[in-house]
């Protein structure tokens, strides 16, 4: 594993479950090495990972941007296993991992943050107990378990904090997130949805939020 080392770069602290697939993922004695989905307590054979894609999509814009797993995986199944879990696009972003053993995720990432000197870092990451109010900023939480990284409005609030993260802009400083009703939010409220519509919709609201990023940056650069 990487040695703990100061980086400049803007960082996020990455969470496997509750993020890139349904957050209940469980070994059986019969199959220890074979993690599983599980809803309502049965064993499903649903795609782990499924959100990978979408993910980097997100991070697309931010070649700058290095990543800290933040996940129970590294603990269960080894560091190396973790992270070729990820696309090869991710994995090139992968600085190490976070695992100090805090009783909070909170205390696992600050620890680890402090140690690598960070202080531009965000984390996406469906454990919130413990998180202190006042730095709530710096975390993205999915609510729903399921639903994880396409819960609605969660693609739309990253998309804002990583471009205020790579900007540089204090992420306490950042109101405007989430404001508008995202196309994944108006599928949602329609009958029958397919997953294929909701990643096609992700898709088109990060298309969304870099073609604002581009004319952002195109007038500021003008003034």
């Amino acid at each position: 594993m990487p040695t703990h080392l100061a980086v400049m770069n803007p960082v996020l602290y990455l969470d496997f479950d509750g993020i890139l697939h349904p957050a209940d993922v469980r070994v059986t004695p019969e199959e220890p090495l074979h993690p599983r989905v599980f809803v309502r307590g049965k064993p499903t054979d649903e795609p782990l990972f499924r959100y990978v894609s979408l993910l980097e999509l997100l991070l697309y814009p931010y070649p700058e941007l290095r990543i800290v797993l933040a996940t129970s995986w590294v603990r269960a199944f080894g560091y190396e296993n973790a992270l070729m879990r990820l696309s090869p696009a991710l994995q090139k972003r992968v600085i190490g991992a976070a695992t100090f053993p805090a009783p909070t995720r909170f205390g696992t990432i600050s620890f680890d943050a402090e140690e690598r000197g960070l202080t531009n870092w965000l984390s996406l990451d469906d454990d919130h107990v413990g998180w202190p109010e006042e730095r709530l900023h710096q975390l993205v939480a999915p609510t729903n378990p399921y639903l994880a990284l396409v819960e609605p409005g969660v693609a739309a609030t990253l998309a804002t904090m990583l471009e205020a993260l790579c900007a540089g802009v204090p992420l306490d400083a950042v109101t405007n997130v989430a404001r508008s009703t995202s196309t994944v939010a108006r599928l949602f409220a329609l009958p029958n949805v397919t997953e294929a519509e909701v990643l096609r919709a992700l898709e088109e609201d990060a298309r969304v939020v870099e073609i604002l990023r581009q004319a952002r940056a195109r007038r500021d650069n003008v003034i």
